[in-house]
């Protein structure tokens, strides 16, 4: 716990210097509100985990905050305000594959946070799995339509002007598939309790979060 938490700490002090001098060259480059929004949406993402933690009563989970703050980092701060999307082609459609591991991680800790008695049994694989790849395709649907109202304020997320639908049904697609994979990493993971068995990152996170916020309710 105490080296996980000084290891996000680290990842935080690497963050934020990234993110300071993104910004610098987003705002020189072009000046909008748009742009603005995203830098103080860069410097408010990573108190997020401590919000919930503290609306949800949780107990902090370290591998989850590095994680997170690796995501917003390589989708905000790198891609949005450094220029990534330019930089690294279908860069893109890469972060959407990885949302979809990520949402998916966190449809499994829903399912089992709300499941009477909280315990991990073989007999949830189907259905844990199943609630896994439909949470991280919704995920995939709820950002698109949050995309969409965004193109209100004059931007264009979604690229409409140039690839019509083309670009929102690839991005759901690609979380689509990250999160059919990690479905079946969970089914395996939930189908060998009790065995030697190989876990996978994202069922790391997912145990790590179980053991401080779930399994003590057993």
């Amino acid at each position: 716990m105490e080296r996980m938490r000084r290891v996000r700490n680290s990842t935080l002090i690497f963050y934020y210097v990234f993110t300071v001098c993104a910004a610098v060259l987003c705002m020189l480059r072009e000046s909008t509100v748009y742009n603005g929004l995203l830098v103080l949406a860069a410097f408010l993402l990573p108190a997020v985990p401590h919000v919930l933690y503290r609306l949800c009563r949780l107990r902090p989970v370290y591998l989850l905050e590095v994680v997170f703050d690796g995501f917003v980092l390589a989708a905000v701060s790198f891609a949005s305000l450094f220029g990534g999307y330019e930089l690294i082609p279908y860069w893109d459609k890469i972060l959407h594959f990885l949302s979809g591991f990520l949402f998916a991680v966190l449809g499994t800790a829903v399912y089992f946070a709300n499941k009477p008695g909280h315990a991990l049994d073989p007999a949830d694989a189907f259905n844990a799995a199943l609630y896994t790849w439909m949470f991280a395709m919704m995920s995939a649907v709820l950002w698109e339509i949050w995309e969409y109202l965004v193109s209100f304020s004059g931007a264009d997320p979604q690229q409409v002007a140039l690839t019509g639908v083309g670009d929102t049904m690839g991005d759901i697609i690609v979380c689509t598939i990250g999160g059919l994979i990690t479905a079946i990493s969970c089914w395996k993971y939930l189908r060998h309790i009790g065995e030697n068995r190989r876990k996978g990152l994202m069922m790391h996170l997912f145990e790590a979060y179980y053991r401080e916020n779930i399994q003590n309710r057993l």
